[in-house]
């Protein structure tokens, strides 16, 4: 199934029963930018691990955080900072997840995918790990109602794939007794 646009912004995913076994269910998601795949490389996304994170109301996927000062700085100064914000030299210093793209298959596979928004438009951009640095490689803006349609078309994938939960039944009865003035 395709979400979106993979020439712009979207998400290739397709589930593949013969590679599941219970509770994991597995198939394949490539995150499509200006018609590239991440990750680059074949490999099996478990779903039921990765949808829920990358779905999470505090995912930067879900909610990319604004920040009009670093949206509107040069490409390359921009995905500097995105970096060294994200992954900094000092080791003391506590990683900002707030603009990673919490796709494990991408990270795992050298790369990774930020997100920023102005308000108005989402800022994608990827990059590639190469002898100890992560360098851009690719990017795309969207408006934010486009970019929103791919998320919600990810979470309908998310949705149809599992099962709703049907309300717990109540383990006991309550039974109400009239108690008579004469007490029978």
């Amino acid at each position: 199934m395709i979400i979106g646009d993979p020439y712009k912004f979207g998400f290739l995913i397709e589930r593949v029963s013969d590679w599941e076994y219970p509770p994991f269910v597995n198939g394949l998601m490539f995150l499509y930018l200006n018609g590239k795949a991440y990750p680059e490389e074949l490999r099996t996304t478990t779903f039921s691990t990765e949808l829920p994170e990358l779905l999470d109301e505090a995912s930067p996927l879900v909610k990319p955080k604004e920040n009009k000062k670093l949206f509107y700085l040069d490409s390359d100064e921009r995905f500097e900072q995105l970096a060294a914000l994200t992954y900094p030299e000092n080791i003391d210093k506590e990683n900002d997840l707030s603009y990673l793209v919490p796709f494990h298959e991408i990270n795992d596979s050298g790369h990774a995918v930020f997100v920023l928004t102005d308000g108005e438009n989402v800022l994608i951009t990827a990059g590639e790990w190469s002898e100890g640095k992560l360098l851009p490689k690719n990017e795309y803006i969207l408006p934010l109602s486009q970019y929103n349609k791919v998320v919600d078309g990810l979470r309908s994938f998310y949705d149809e794939m599992t099962p709703a939960k049907k309300p717990a039944k109540a383990k006991s009865k309550v039974t109400i007794h009239k108690i008579k003035k004469d007490g029978k």
